[in-house]
């Protein structure tokens, strides 16, 4: 049978009247949170400061004297804690039945790097409160495309889901196959077609067929992202752009800094030396910033794989990493199997830590440079990269890596909003929206602490984490039990 990862109609119409209650428990029209201001642009906190926001729009941010509370608002008072805007998770492949983790962990947006139409309507048609979704559409790949290995060949009464765009509807269709480049351009037109945000390609796009997509994609006003060649994925045997053509041809968003280690070898550096070539880091990290090409490192995806220590205390230390239920144990199992079938052996962890290490230091010499630098999970692939709690440690990984506290918040706020080529999220600002999370500490000082969640607020409404921690467990219990079901008929 066809897999879709939804309910009966009747287990969602109780699941849509539960969010429903909870989604307008919170009717005020206007709401007022006081406290330290984190904006999001990287600048300096406001100390007491206010947000002052009315049908969902911020229409004052300041010292708390120059915000007055309209009459009937709903008041938040951060104490000691601070507000900063929502989080955007740049790169995520997420799915209904833990779709709830994102907003619940203070994930408000996020942007689906590979996604079909079908799925996209899924997750758009999720009851709310949910995260926003930003989607790229199909990935876009060659002839020799890795990923064709897991779909099944055509047939007389089936076209198998990776071929070619056959005109401008993407129903059934998985992995857009572009060997020329009139084969990238009907790709890019059919994405357009279907109203996808994003173009994404994949890393064994031919140069002249990545060129043509690309320069189709910016006719039409679309962006685009791309996963080139890396040594802990496919290898760079196989890889066919690197992130110097890939910024030379205009390339928008650069995720998991792939195509840098395929560059560094092919400049001549030695990605097995103790230490990296800094004049090759530096001519890289000028490449991207020259284009102005968006570097997303998902250092997250890589962590666990680099590193050998139990994941157990990190993931405990994220939000809903402690969570117990159907779908952490699903995702258990799918991250150990992962982790124990191909990243336990020394090789993989020494090609990660390659990719690790070169994407860390690309992406902190561009920070330098003043490049735009984006935050990304990638979850949940790679092994224990949970959903939202993936966020927090990736900004915490950029750190580790050398950004500053605000530039990592900054990554995963405003730099994304603007990645996204967005003016109404990612920064505390009037006239954007009221996206924004309420927690203990200061993240310009300690970034774990955009973890300890005490509001999270969606459009100008306010929720308890703990109540959107149980509505995504339940949800997303009775989502995937539901699709086990189905693909057990």
């Amino acid at each position: 049978m066809t897999r879709k990862p939804w309910l009966t109609a009747a287990a969602l119409a109780v699941l849509a009247a539960t969010a429903a209650q909870a989604h307008d428990a919170n009717r005020p029209s206007a709401l007022v949170v006081s406290g330290r201001v984190i904006d999001g642009s990287g600048a300096a906190p406001i100390v007491g400061g206010r947000v002052v926001a009315a049908d969902g729009v911020i229409t004052c941010v300041g010292r708390a004297a120059d915000c007055p509370t309209p009459p009937g608002a709903a008041v938040i008072d951060a104490g000691d804690g601070s507000i900063i805007p929502g989080l955007i998770d740049l790169h995520v492949h997420p799915r209904p039945h833990y779709y709830g983790w994102f907003l619940a962990s203070g994930v408000t947006t996020v942007r689906s790097a590979n996604t079909t139409t079908e799925m996209a309507r899924a997750l758009n048609d999720l009851p709310a409160p949910h995260a926003r979704l930003v989607w790229a559409g199909p990935m876009v790949d060659g002839e020799n495309s890795i990923i064709k290995r897991f779909y099944p060949e055509a047939t007389p009464d089936a076209p198998s889901p990776a071929r070619a765009a056959d005109g401008p509807s993407l129903e059934g269709i998985e992995l857009l196959i572009a060997a020329t480049p009139a084969q990238a351009v009907a790709a890019v037109d059919a994405l357009a077609a279907e109203g996808a945000d994003w173009v994404k390609l994949y890393e064994q796009t031919p140069p002249g067929a990545f060129a043509a997509a690309v320069r189709r994609a910016k006719d039409l006003g679309l962006p685009t992202m791309a996963d080139l060649g890396m040594a802990s994925t496919r290898g760079l045997s196989g890889a066919e752009v690197d992130l110097l053509q890939a910024a030379a041809l205009g390339l928008d968003s650069l995720e998991h800094a792939s195509g840098a280690a395929l560059a560094y070898r092919r400049l001549g550096g030695d990605l097995e030396a103790e230490s990296l070539d800094p004049a090759l880091i530096d001519q890289m990290a000028r490449a991207l910033l020259a284009a102005d090409t968006a570097l997303i490192p998902t250092l997250s995806v890589l962590h666990f794989t680099a590193e050998t220590q139990s994941p157990d205390p990190v993931l405990t230390d994220l939000p809903l990493g402690d969570a117990a239920g159907t779908v952490r144990d699903g995702l258990d199992q799918q991250w150990r199997g992962v982790h124990q079938h191909f990243h336990a052996d020394a090789e993989s962890n020494r090609k990660a830590r390659q990719d690790a290490r070169v994407g860390a230091a690309v992406a902190l010499r561009l920070a330098q440079l003043g490049g735009r630098i984006g935050a990304g999970s990638d979850t949940p692939a790679g092994a224990y990269n949970l959903p939202g709690g993936g966020l927090h440690l990736e900004m915490e990984l950029m750190t580790r890596a050398g950004l500053s506290p605000l530039q990592a918040l900054s990554a995963a706020t405003g730099t994304a909003a603007d990645i996204l080529k967005r003016d109404d999220i990612g920064r505390i600002a009037v006239g954007r929206r009221a996206d924004l999370l309420i927690v203990e500490g200061d993240p310009s000082r300690d970034i774990r602490d955009t973890r300890r969640l005490r509001h999270i607020v969606l459009d100008g409404r306010a929720y308890a984490p703990d109540a959107l921690k149980r509505q995504a467990i339940t949800d997303g219990e009775a989502r995937l039990a539901a699709l086990l079901a189905e693909e057990g008929d």
